[in-house]
């Protein structure tokens, strides 16, 4: 056994040796430079680097391209007189793509590139980069060099410097808001100082308002408190959703435009879809739904009044964290759908995905607690002379859509985690060596189809009860109309499948896949001829706001339905998917959903709020928004050559007259909600009073005072028949 003193000694002498040992892997010598750091560069020349080197390097690109092979020259200037041997030494490293010696001066050494025993004697190298196979990421160089008096000995006679740079591929990002550098921007913010002024707005219109109300709204378990809450959001995201479409459509009124980068405009794609379908369309749904259904039912409140609380927080943190990319280095850009394998970690290295991911688990969690919360409402409060045929529709289709919901939502929630999976914790699910982009997509599109009816159904339940009451008539065909409703909802969760036409499923399964997204058109079919059939022999009112909306969006709801029937068909799909064409069907449908919730908007502003949106500016809004919508995708009908998610394309390609019309339209639909916003402001206090049922309307929301009371009615209602 050795002194204890002996062992501190023996340590000591051992750490010396070891670091004797590595030191010349840090020099300029003939072995070039191993394991440097931007943090003390070579140390063994001296502890800190020397301005007077400067080092530099030609050939790089502003933007790369994946895939290409570029020469880069480096070199450097200053530091001591060359003499000897040795004149200067180099490393570079880059974090994406490849490097490759191209002469006998340059070795790769691991995974950075430096000079060798030939190489030593010079202060200039060559050596070919090879960009990674995503240019949609951004590339960190670092460059080391050294600049030796050449007597071949490091000392502190010979000094270093460091070079740190990025080059982006052509189609990544701008990074955050801080690098406003493109007009793109300004739309952006924009659109966030609309929200700041919308609210300030609507809160200096708010009267007595205080710390006292603040902590009311911010606390506040009440079904009406949390639908306002809803209708709030959703509007504001709805407004973030609409400055994204045009960005959009801005990039692509002309040829050959650089109003954007390829990497903003694949984010504005990607959170445009994500927004308005996720965050926008779908809450608007629940807001209406909070506020109405346990008034129509005759219920004091929703069941859980603290679950219905919980799920509001947790949509607004959830869309907040999905949206917040933006400003921590790029939002998602891999489309709405999320497709694999471009969500990997290797394409998307970026927070943006890993964002929109946490923000959609926020969301599922919302959407899970709203659909039981629904569900014990509908079917365990309703006032007991209540039976579930005689539940207004409204009620029903809201009854449908949180089923359809609960069933859906969980697999999404399954496909985001083992997304995070795949790209925290290295597992493969969705690896498309082992065909995991055709699992993604099955797993997606689960969700996915059926989420066009989450959002159709409650627009066609206000419809339903906007039809009856200015026709003055039964709805024709109730109970058809559920029993077809029954039949939609089963089949749209059959029927995913014709979305991967293009992906060589089984023959046999694309065959029945087809069929039954063409019988999904009959139940739907026969609720709209249900609702044009309550027309017949009556005296409709179309001088009314909420009706001249709901037959609007009858229209639009006729054209995205008829066009839709074409993708049943695999000939047809394989033409026209991934085209503008899809675009258009798609922009319709959903289009319609969001005129029929405008009249519903129209409709149920008078209960409340307690007074009329004013006529002239709604009938602008009306007419702007059904010429926009109309504008906008009539020509993207005919663009079935054009592919999707291009965002810049050349005069000869005959697309600009299209291009330019559909962003007009685009800009008449913005224009007439900037009206209809201002309308719903401002009505809020100056409008006209409506008293408590403007629209002699027979359901149990119109029997008590508008706004309702707290406690919803001082007397509960009864069925009269």
């Amino acid at each position: 056994m050795l002194p204890m003193r002996q062992k501190h000694y023996l340590g000591a002498l051992l750490a010396l040796s070891l670091l004797l040992a590595l030191t010349p892997q840090l020099g300029a010598l003939p072995s070039g430079i191993n394991g440097a750091s931007i943090n003390n560069g070579c140390s063994c020349h001296s502890s800190v680097a020397d301005e007077s080197v400067i080092p530099s390097i030609e050939g790089l690109p502003e933007t790369f391209v994946a895939g290409e092979a570029y020469i880069l020259d480096i070199s450097f200037t200053g530091g001591p007189d060359a003499g000897g041997e040795n004149l200067g030494g180099f490393n570079l490293k880059v974090d994406r793509g490849s490097l490759v010696a191209v002469d006998e001066s340059v070795q790769i050494m691991e995974s950075s590139a430096t000079h060798t025993e030939e190489g030593n004697d010079q202060r200039a190298w060559q050596i070919e980069w090879v960009t990674p196979s995503s240019d949609n990421v951004v590339a960190e160089f670092v460059l080391l060099v050294n600049s030796v008096n050449g007597d071949s000995t490091a000392n502190s006679e010979d000094h270093w410097n460091v070079l740190e740079f990025k080059v982006a591929g052509v189609n990544a990002g701008s990074g955050s808001l801080i690098d406003i550098d493109e007009p793109a921007w300004l739309i952006i913010v924009g659109a966030l100082l609309v929200i700041i002024l919308h609210i300030v707005i609507v809160l200096w219109r708010k009267e007595n308002f205080g710390k006292a109300e603040l902590i009311h709204w911010l606390s506040t378990t009440n079904h009406k408190d949390i639908g306002l809450l809803y209708l709030w959001a959703s509007i504001i995201f709805t407004v973030i959703g609409l400055a994204l479409s045009i960005l959009i459509r801005l990039q692509l009124m002309v040829p050959n435009n650089d109003f954007m980068t390829g990497g903003l405009f694949n984010e504005a794609v990607t959170m445009h879809g994500a927004v308005m379908v996720l965050f926008a369309v779908s809450p608007m749904a629940f807001a209406f739904a909070n506020y109405m259904v346990p008034l129509q039912i005759g219920a004091r409140d929703m069941a859980f009044p603290r679950l219905n609380a919980f799920s509001f927080w947790a949509y607004v943190l959830g869309g907040l964290t999905a949206a917040s990319g933006f400003f921590f280095g790029g939002a998602a850009n891999v489309g709405w759908t999320f497709y694999s394998p471009l969500t990997s970690i290797e394409y998307t290295p970026g927070a943006g995905v890993s964002l929109a991911g946490a923000g959609l688990v926020l969301l599922i969690l919302s959407v899970t607690a709203s659909t039981i919360n629904f569900l014990v409402t509908i079917l365990r409060h309703r006032i007991p002379s209540m039976g579930l045929m005689q539940m207004p529709m409204y009620t029903w289709t809201m009854l449908f859509t949180v089923i359809l919901m609960l069933v859906i939502f969980p697999a999404l929630l399954g496909a985001v985690l083992m997304l995070v999976g795949d790209r925290v914790f290295g597992t493969m699910f969705f690896d498309p060596s082992i065909d995991g982009t055709t699992w993604w997509l099955h797993i997606f599109w689960f969700f996915g189809h059926p989420e066009v009816y989450v959002v159709l159904l409650p627009g066609l339940g206000m419809a339903m009860e906007i039809v009856p009451t200015f026709v003055r008539r039964h709805l024709y065909g109730r109970r058809i109309i559920l029993w077809a409703l029954t039949v939609a909802t089963v089949l749209s969760v059959l029927v995913w499948a014709h979305h991967m036409f293009l992906t060589g499923i089984d023959p046999t399964f694309r065959k029945i896949e087809s069929i039954g997204t063409e019988l999904i058109t009959v139940p739907f079919g026969l609720v709209y001829l249900s609702l044009l059939g309550t027309f017949y022999k009556s005296k409709p009112d179309f001088t009314k706001l909420p009706l001249a909306f709901v037959m609007g969006a009858i229209g639009i709801f006729l054209i995205g339905g008829i066009t839709g029937v074409y993708l049943s068909s695999l000939a047809m799909d394989v033409q026209l998917r991934g085209t503008y064409y899809l675009v258009a069907h798609f922009h319709y449908t959903l289009g319609s959903v969001a005129v029929m919730t405008l009249g519903g908007i129209y409709y149920w502003y008078p209960k409340i709020f307690g007074r009329m949106l004013d006529r002239t500016l709604g009938w602008w809004h009306f007419w702007l928004t059904f010429l926009g919508i109309n504008l906008t995708f009539i020509p993207l009908f005919g663009m079935w050559d054009m592919p999707r998610r291009i965002y810049v394309y050349e005069e000869s390609t005959g697309w600009a007259t299209e291009q330019m019309f559909s962003t007009i339209g685009s800009l008449v639909v913005f224009v007439a909600q900037l009206i209809f916003f201002w309308n719903f402001i401002r009505s809020m206090k100056s409008g006209d009073e409506a008293g408590d049922n403007p629209w002699n309307a027979t359901t149990f929301e119109w029997s008590t005072s508008s706004p309702p009371p707290k406690h919803d009615f001082d007397v509960l209602p009864e069925m009269t028949e």
